[in-house]
């Protein structure tokens, strides 16, 4: 039976550079979910994201969600390679790479959808509208599913995180792929975006936490071995 101290988790230990894309990338997605416009809650779903496009706050917002999912990604095309992974974690974080690629280039156009705003201005859907539709359904939603498999595999197995941090994992990868198939539908989960953001957030954070012991772990057993 292994513990968190044992060799085996800490042949696991993540390395540094990976440890640091983690946490930045929680650092940006909370800062991109938290300073999010919302809509003013009337009209139809174009007219609310007319309104949500001149907010001031659009572009900050989402340079935080585009820095976020480009870090992500990051730390999943590095993990691809990490010794010591399970086959199944590394089939997960190989698929996760190429979601997390591909959810980060359609976060620039959506981080330059403003640009377009006029075009929906007379509250008709245009191709922009369709494009919104497609990011939220297509892109995020399977990108924040496939997190909250990462999560089940590898903390089960113990490569990434534990237990604990599976359920984080799953409960904001779950909530936040609900809030984005539905948000260009429908009103009724926007909640959810905050649970969700708080539980990936916080994922993240708690797997570089365990990653960075584990690395002391290894380093300090390391050091007497030489002694």
């Amino acid at each position: 039976m292994t513990t968190l101290h044992s060799p085996a988790r800490a042949r696991r230990a993540l390395d540094g550079a990976t440890i640091a894309a983690l946490v930045g990338a929680a650092a940006a997605f909370n800062a991109g979910g938290a300073l999010h416009p919302n809509d003013s809650g009337t009209g139809d779903k174009v007219e609310q994201l007319h309104d949500m496009l001149l907010s001031d706050l659009w572009y900050p917002s989402h340079v935080g969600l585009l820095v976020a999912f480009g870090l992500f990604t990051v730390a999943f095309l590095r993990l691809r390679t990490r010794p010591g992974l399970t086959r199944e974690t590394r089939r997960v974080v190989r698929v996760m790479a190429v979601v997390s690629a591909v959810t980060t280039v359609a976060m620039v156009p959506h981080l330059l959808a403003p640009l377009a705003a006029d075009s929906i201005a007379d509250g008709e859907p245009n191709a922009l509208t369709v494009f919104m539709t497609i990011d939220e359904t297509l892109a995020d939603a399977p990108w924040a599913l496939g997190l909250a498999v990462l999560a089940v595999v590898g903390g089960v197995a113990g490569d990434l995180g534990n237990r604990v941090t599976a359920v984080l994992g799953v409960v904001g990868g779950v909530c936040f792929a609900a809030a984005a198939v539905s948000i260009p539908f429908t009103d009724a989960l926007d909640a959810l975006f905050a649970v969700g953001g708080t539980g990936i957030t916080l994922w993240a954070l708690v797997v570089a936490a365990l990653g960075a012991r584990r690395d002391r772990v290894r380093h300090d057993r390391s050091s007497r071995s030489h002694a």
